[in-house]
């Protein structure tokens, strides 16, 4: 789904295994985040669907390193010999190609490493023809993650930071540190203090409703403060399903046996439920099968989101 923000500025709205797109179609080809690799014919069609030809492209901004916003950099760079931006803190890692840092290696997923010409900080201003953005730094889900505020318009781009349902991406504290949900609610302070009418976050519908979702994040994220397990089970439920869209399920009888051989999940059993393996992901494939998240079909677990 193609929507325009302003003139010349699009909204391309795709599932959970793609971030959402945004192209600006002036003097310059601008992309913000390039979806998921294994999606990339998709998303060169809808990049074309806004009159913008990907080998036309002057510059790519990826709101952070996730393999779910820059699945397809590498390509577009070599396609259209376009400059990427990144935080300067993404732009350490994937100069020194730590595929931990992406989650390529950590989650078991899929990214090339691409070449970062411009560095980026909070409060630096990128000028899309006379379309004012802000960079809002916003760790947390992503030590380098930004948020991009028009004040003109009121719009923010959200990223991960916040989505339309009162929640944010997965916080990773092998990879963000055991601070990381403190750095996230400082994060939804300060977008919090931006006077917003519209959010587009990076998966998941437009929202209308910008402070109460804001508010709802840092309630979530407080609930998940009180009890850490709670915390545990999200990253779980998270990268479960995200795994079941990469993978377009996976046989049941192997999953589990797949996941203990991942970096993550034995990890995140070990921190938050002393090592208790099989029953947790009994509990958890359960939860999601009840609400409908995943389903089973041909001996195959089956995430039910719109990739």
């Amino acid at each position: 789904m193609i929507k325009t923000v302003v003139d010349k500025f699009y909204f391309i709205q795709r599932g959970w295994l793609n971030a959402n797109h945004f192209v600006f179609n002036g003097q310059n080809k601008i992309l913000i985040d390039t979806g998921y690799k294994k999606e990339l014919n998709e998303t060169l069609s809808l990049i074309k669907q806004t009159g913008v030809e990907p080998s036309n492209v002057d510059l790519i901004i990826s709101t952070h390193c996730h393999c779910d916003h820059i699945g397809g950099n590498r390509y577009i760079q070599q396609l259209s010999g376009c400059e990427i931006a990144t935080h300067y803190i993404d732009r350490y890692f994937i100069e020194n190609q730590n595929d931990w840092y992406t989650w390529r290696r950590y989650y078991d997923q899929e990214a090339d490493f691409f070449t970062v010409h411009r560095s980026v900080d909070h409060g630096d201003i990128l000028m899309l023809d006379e379309l004012e953005l802000i960079v809002i730094h916003t760790p947390g889900h992503a030590s380098g993650m930004i948020c991009l505020y028009c004040p003109q318009h009121k719009f923010l781009i959200s990223s991960d930071a916040v989505w339309g349902d009162g929640d944010f991406g997965v916080i990773t504290p092998r990879i963000e540190g055991i601070m990381a949900p403190f750095s996230q609610y400082k994060s939804l302070e300060k977008l919090a203090a931006l006077k917003i009418k519209t959010i587009y976050p990076g998966h998941g519908n437009v929202i209308n409703n910008p402070a109460e979702a804001i508010q709802k994040c840092k309630q979530r994220l407080e609930y998940f403060l009180e009890d850490p397990e709670r915390m545990g089970r999200d990253q779980i439920k998270k990268i479960i399903l995200y795994t079941l869209l990469m993978k377009a399920g996976f046989r049941e009888a192997d999953f589990f046996d797949y996941l203990m051989n991942t970096y993550w999940y034995p990890e995140t059993a070990n921190l938050y439920f002393a090592g208790q393996y099989k029953d947790i992901y009994n509990s958890i494939i359960k939860e999601l099968i009840n609400k409908k998240m995943v389903y089973k079909g041909q001996g195959k677990l089956i995430a039910s989101l719109q990739a």
